[in-house]
């Protein structure tokens, strides 16, 4: 059996917001990451990201419970095409661990001319990291040692310029102070796909796959796809349902 899958699957936890993916793209958020490295105090920061995975659907159980029924699978191709990466999982103890610590404690020290590239280049390098493991309360899990390496994460990550140069690293303060206002300014950036970019559409429940449909046809007709493509399209529908119920 694979451990990862040929696709990168975005889960979310409604109806409403799987259709307005389908028919909008995905919303850019910043999501605010806490990294714990050896006994130094934790470095918390919000980086605008979309978040994916490549768990394969056999295995997907837990993340359903963790971030919703619903979701969409894009291709690994498009992924690349949009410079989606996994997500680089720092053991707390580890020695790249504290140098990417270090780099951020002294990161003001830095001087010359190419200062602000250099944080920059530091902040795109830190908005792909994570904890191999450490706290978590989401849902019904609260432990403070999840493994978030099971997780298979993909992030996508813009560039200051494809967000308007907004920042791309907001102290955890800053932002649980004004989240809200921080996530407005992204709000007109969009992460875009085509009809022939979809591996999965995935609803919760068997008895929606009528609706989705409903919307495939209505959106994907508008936007000029030919029949067979939405045909196709409609083939890779499937429900959370049918997903555990055969996994």
């Amino acid at each position: 059996m694979a451990i990862s899958t040929n696709s990168i699957i975005h889960y979310t936890k409604d109806y409403k917001s799987l259709a307005g993916i389908l028919t909008e793209g995905f919303n850019i958020k910043y999501c605010l990451e806490i990294l714990y490295v050896s006994e130094n105090p934790p470095r918390g920061a919000a980086h605008p990201m979309v978040s994916f995975c490549d768990i394969p659907l056999s295995l997907s159980h837990q993340h359903f419970g963790l971030y919703g029924c619903y979701g969409i699978g894009l291709t690994k191709n498009w992924a690349n095409k949009n410079n989606i990466n996994p997500v680089l999982y720092i053991e707390k103890k580890s020695e790249i661990g504290n140098l990417l610590y270090n780099l951020l404690v002294q990161k003001d020290e830095l001087s010359g001319n190419h200062k602000e590239t250099l944080i920059d280049f530091l902040f795109q390098t830190k908005s792909f990291t994570k904890n191999y493991s450490g706290p978590l309360k989401r849902g019904n899990i609260d432990t403070p040692n999840y493994k978030f390496y099971d997780e298979r994460e993909w992030r996508y990550v813009p560039k200051k310029e494809q967000i308007g140069n907004q920042s791309i690293s907001v102290p955890s303060l800053k932002y649980t102070k004004e989240k809200e206002k921080y996530n407005q300014k992204l709000s007109q950036y969009k992460l875009d796909f085509g009809i022939e970019d979809i591996s999965y559409i995935i609803v919760k429940n068997t008895n929606e796959i009528p609706k989705i449909i409903k919307l495939l046809r209505d959106h994907f007709y508008s936007e000029s796809a030919s029949a067979k493509e939405i045909d196709i399209l409609l083939s890779k529908v499937c429900s959370t349902e049918q997903i555990i119920g055969d996994y």
